[in-house]
């Protein structure tokens, strides 16, 4: 039978033994304000949205404008013309701060402008970060929660052409008549992970981790040296290759599991991740290797970028002997970088634009 008691004797005695037998703080604290901490809570909040925001906006225009200098990088497909700024409303910051974005940045429903590359179009024609845009080519601009849709839909075209913008400035209207060049279409991003040292590319987007990001920021090249090597990733449409090996794994290790008699989900799972992974660090060198022509095309010291990897050793020491995993060791990647640096220092020294010797991905 069931004791209808949900203890027994002897638990009952084990929870009465830590109430009263463990030992206990003997100070006598000063009274705590539960309000007071709620009050520091939001205090701190908004310190790591103004921490996050200073990042952002620091870092964006480094893309930005690699994007627009690499195009000729990117293939066909890849190409959209924009007039490179950020721009957001009051409903568009990460939704954990989005209330201290809105209060630094002063959004409301109207579209402001964020960030902007410093040899974008639009900042080349006069635009600032903080104007609030009003019109689109003598159309209301639009507003609320959707409004950065439909306004990059006005502006981010297949072709280039010509965007007229009203702004207003400083209780002032200006009209800011601008030609869109052209750009490699990925967008960016950087996370709030405050705690992760990480980059990717996923084939539509370059995501930072805030760790990574405000890392990067402290060296003059390091930013753009790791979003060049993402744009590599994006560019020569890696993360596709690897979807296209992990189902072609997976199917092998399916008719390979029926062969033996493994389990067939088993076995597909093994063999989509040994395709996914296969040639990773090939990927990973082809970006590296792509990443000092981007590098070069937007303006950048390109005898710089070994170090880096110099610096990525001190910070993640175990990168410096790894080997048989997914990335190349830094070691490697130092040595292979000053090749690739040569390689791109005699196009340049010849007077030629920097072109890259290998062949493009084809679909």
């Amino acid at each position: 039978m069931m004791s209808k008691y949900p203890f027994s004797k002897y638990q009952i005695l084990l929870i009465l033994f830590f109430l009263f037998g463990c030992a206990q703080p003997q100070s006598s604290l000063p009274s705590y304000d539960q309000q007071l901490s709620i009050d520091e809570q939001k205090i701190q909040n908004q310190l790591f949205a103004d921490s996050w925001l200073k990042t952002y906006q620091s870092f964006v225009p480094i893309g930005i404008d690699i994007l627009y200098k690499a195009s000729d990088l990117c293939e066909k497909e890849d190409i959209i013309f924009g007039i490179g700024i950020d721009v957001a409303t009051r409903y568009d910051a990460p939704e954990s701060i989005r209330e201290e974005i809105n209060k630094s940045l002063n959004l409301t429903d109207s579209l402001k402008i964020v960030a902007i590359g410093t040899d974008s179009p639009g900042y080349r024609s006069g635009l600032n970060v903080g104007d609030e845009i009003i019109k689109i080519n003598g159309k209301d601009a639009p507003s609320g929660e959707k409004a950065i849709f439909d306004f990059y839909k006005y502006v981010s075209k297949k072709n280039e052409s010509n965007i007229i913008l009203k702004i207003m400035r400083d209780g002032n209207e200006k009209d800011f008549s601008i030609l869109t060049e052209s750009r490699c279409r990925f967008n960016y991003a950087i996370d709030l992970d405050n705690n992760t040292f990480n980059a990717y590319a996923d084939g539509n987007n370059i995501v930072f981790s805030l760790r990574m990001a405000k890392w990067l920021l402290q060296d003059e090249i390091g930013a753009a040296m790791v979003f060049a090597h993402e744009l590599g990733h994006n560019a020569n449409h890696h993360v596709a290759d690897k979807i296209q090996n992990a189902n072609t794994g997976a199917l092998v290790g399916l008719l390979l599991g029926i062969a033996i008699g493994a389990n067939p989900a088993d076995a597909m799972d093994l063999g989509a991740n040994i395709g996914a992974t296969s040639y990773s660090i090939d990927y990973e060198n082809e970006a590296d290797y792509l990443s000092i022509y981007i590098l070069a095309l937007s303006g950048y010291d390109i005898s710089k970028a070994p170090n880096f990897w110099r610096r990525f050793a001190v910070e993640v020491p175990n990168s410096i002997y790894s080997g048989g995993g997914t990335h190349p060791s830094t070691s490697e990647r130092f040595v292979r970088l000053e090749t690739y640096v040569k390689e791109v220092q005699d196009q340049i020294d010849k007077g030629l634009k920097p072109i890259p010797k290998y062949k493009k991905h084809k679909e």
